[in-house]
């Protein structure tokens, strides 16, 4: 066995790169819970239905915004930094969350959840917030949350004074969603775009 310099035996050591992971898997993580912080992708390029680069089975999560379909490539959340997309369509914030922890084939759906914000027209501040009682964490502004089962205040500063008045924090309401085959939900929206893992990383919030 390898020794580190400190005596310690190497192989529980946990290398976070870029690549999907196996390690967070463990029963360990999911019990203790992991604290790190994690942007949301912010301007998430969607290509147009006719695109050759996804195939027809391939898994996506379809939303329908006023009339507007897209869908976002499941597999493209399948990574610590990659499990929140903040999205603008037509002028309507819309972020969608993925908890990647089992497999993709393993009830995915039940793992997503997609915000919409009523009341404005910029990408919410949302990203990932670690994992606890092996539930994903979400931040949305400067708090965390509980990415399933709870409703999330979002603070629109109207008159820009920097204070919290009132009539301007508004709970995000939930969108509903399908997780089905890519050839399927073109079928259904042939107007429909889809994301597949191209944008920009967002910031993490002051304070949190």
């Amino acid at each position: 066995n390898m020794q580190n310099e400190d005596g310690r035996d190497g192989t529980d050591d946990i290398v976070v790169d870029s690549e999907p992971y196996e390690v967070l898997d463990s029963e360990s993580v999911e019990e203790e819970g992991m604290p790190w912080i994690a942007t949301g992708i912010i301007k998430p390029q969607a290509e147009p239905a006719d695109t050759k680069k996804i195939q027809p089975n391939a898994k996506v999560i379809g939303i329908v915004v006023e009339s507007k379909a897209r869908a976002y490539l499941l597999a493209a959340f399948d990574n610590v930094e990659r499990t929140v997309v903040n999205d603008v369509i037509d002028g309507t914030p819309v972020s969608i969350t993925y908890y990647p922890m089992k497999s993709l084939d393993n009830e995915p759906e039940k793992r997503v959840r997609v915000f919409i914000d009523e009341y404005d027209n910029k990408a919410l501040v949302m990203g990932l917030a670690g994992t606890k009682n092996g539930q994903m964490r979400i931040y949305c502004q400067s708090k965390k949350y509980f990415q399933m089962g709870s409703k999330l205040p979002v603070w629109h500063d109207a008159n820009q004074d920097g204070k919290q008045d009132e009539g301007e924090v508004h709970y995000l309401a939930d969108l509903e969603f399908k997780v089905m085959n890519w050839g399927d939900w073109k079928k259904a929206y042939p107007a429909t775009d889809v994301y597949l893992g191209k944008g920009n990383k967002g910031e993490i919030p002051p304070g949190l």
